[in-house]
């Protein structure tokens, strides 16, 4: 986390949530979570597919 800086804040996000799914027992847990946090973080409409997004560039960042 932390990688990208403060330029998109989904780039960290959609890593976070990559792997915090690891520890989630359920799809339905993982929604609940998700909903909270991008309650919390005051976003009303996440946007899933910059989340795709990040998660398909981030292999490509490795060094």
């Amino acid at each position: 986390l932390g990688r990208l800086g403060t330029a998109d804040r989904y780039a960290d996000l959609a890593l976070m949530i990559a792997n915090a799914e690891e520890n989630w027992a359920a799809p339905d847990e993982a929604e609940r979570a998700f909903a909270v946090l991008f309650n919390v973080l005051g976003i009303e409409a996440p946007d899933r597919e910059r989340l795709a997004f990040y998660l398909r560039l981030d292999p490509l960042t490795w060094g």
